[in-house]
């Protein structure tokens, strides 16, 4: 599987982290990336610091919802700033078979070194409920296999996987079905495409309490 990382870039800058609080609503999103800076950052380039009198605009960008872009697409730009879901998140592999499961879309090492699983929509779908814990329960179950595919890693395997799921919008059905599941524990991240200035971005938005 270590072919899948050949070429992967690291998480980007994040952009727009200024010293000035953000507005009242805002707090709860993530982080904006831009795949320029991303690509200028992975040949080693350094930004320039802004002077003075630009300090202030440089603050200021204009957000635009972005085009819908495919499943591939957006597979490699979420596995670019899988980081930024959480501090200490890191990618580890992806496009993982788990027959009769599908693919685990990516694997991920949090702070405490605990195996995480990461799967995504596209659009809303209530089956990413079911095909996430069905990666829960594919790991569990070949808890071997994965020590031995992993070995390399620094995993707690004696803390269960923990489950992000992403997806542009949850229904109402699925917010309340996931209310009465205890296990496997769950991270629920709505995601949205921008533009900004002819960059592309994601918004990580974590769903809390809805």
């Amino acid at each position: 599987m270590d072919q899948h990382k050949a070429g992967v870039g690291t998480s980007a800058p994040i952009v727009g982290a200024a010293d000035k609080p953000l507005g009242r609503g805002l707090e709860e999103v993530s982080h904006l990336f831009f795949s320029q800076r991303r690509h200028e950052t992975a040949a080693g380039e350094h930004a320039s610091v802004p002077s003075p009198q630009l300090a202030h605009s440089a603050r200021t960008v204009p957000l635009q919802p972005s085009t819908s872009a495919t499943r591939a697409e957006l597979a490699i730009m979420l596995w670019e700033v899988v980081g930024a879901l959480e501090e200490g998140l890191r990618g580890i592999d992806r496009c993982i078979p788990c027959p009769p499961c599908g693919e685990i879309d990516f694997l991920a090492l949090d702070r405490s070194n605990q195996l995480t699983i990461i799967d995504f929509e596209t659009t809303p779908n209530d089956g990413l409920l079911l095909r996430g814990i069905g990666h829960f329960d594919w790991v569990v179950r070949n808890n071997a296999n994965v020590r031995r595919m992993y070995g390399g890693r620094a995993v707690n395997f004696s803390l269960p996987p923990r489950l992000f799921l992403l997806a542009p919008q949850f229904s109402l059905l699925l917010r309340s079905v996931t209310r009465h599941i205890g296990r496997p524990r769950m991270n629920w991240v709505r995601y949205h495409l921008v533009d900004v200035s002819g960059e592309h971005g994601i918004l990580f938005e974590h769903v809390v309490g809805e």
